[in-house]
């Protein structure tokens, strides 16, 4: 059984999906390439980032793997590198944070220009600049990262506890759901940001374990 599965039992009461799910699953081209292998293993009411980066999601493709995630009454979020048929009126999305550099982004992903009210718009953060870009896009949560060491980016310099707090707080204060990512293997990292009231905790890893 996985972190997620054993998350979800150890809790009681409330509903199995909510309008922000309390854990996000993230593809990955080496550790996890494989979406619709990934859907079968998270919790109802979870969501899953396919970061389709390395291909271009043709609509056949996206159509399945929306219609599976539906099945297991998952979110699907689609983050891409090129321009493609996907828009974000119709889709929820996640964006890297070089998505959101442009003046052109201000309020593009606004809730009113999205055809469907259930769309989600996710979007990557690392620091004050990439909150404060995400807030201005419009976008409902940020995933910030790395909160603690992890085998995806090992070169990366993690944000520590107290760090994650600070942008956390910031992403609050503009309205945006807070999401941790980076490192999150078991409770007990969990256990260390309640304290920074996450939204919910975002990664790889930890669907697997």
């Amino acid at each position: 059984m996985n972190l997620l599965m054993r998350v979800k039992r150890g809790k009681s009461g409330g509903t199995a999906a909510t309008a922000r799910p309390r854990f996000i699953a993230l593809s990955d081209p080496t550790r996890a390439p494989d979406p619709q292998t990934m859907l079968s293993k998270l919790p109802r009411g979870s969501a899953l980032i396919w970061r389709a980066y390395n291909v271009t999601p043709s609509r056949a493709a996206l159509a399945n793997l929306a219609r599976a995630a539906r099945q297991h009454h998952v979110t699907l979020l689609v983050a891409t590198a090129h321009r493609t048929n996907i828009r974000p009126a119709s889709t929820s999305l996640h964006l890297a944070g070089f998505k959101l550099k442009t003046p052109h982004t201000d309020k593009i992903h606004a809730p009113a220009r999205r055809r469907s009210p259930a769309a989600l718009v996710t979007a990557a953060a690392h620091s004050e600049a990439g909150i404060i870009a995400a807030a201005r896009a419009h976008v409902d949560a940020v995933l910030i990262s790395p909160v603690f060491a992890t085998a995806s980016h090992v070169e990366a310099h993690p944000l520590g506890v107290t760090r994650f707090a600070r942008l956390a707080t910031l992403a609050r204060a503009h309205g945006l759901g807070v999401y941790a990512l980076g490192g999150i293997t078991d409770k007990t990292r969990m256990r260390r940001l309640k304290g920074s009231s996450p939204s919910g905790f975002a990664g790889i890893g930890f669907f697997k374990s």
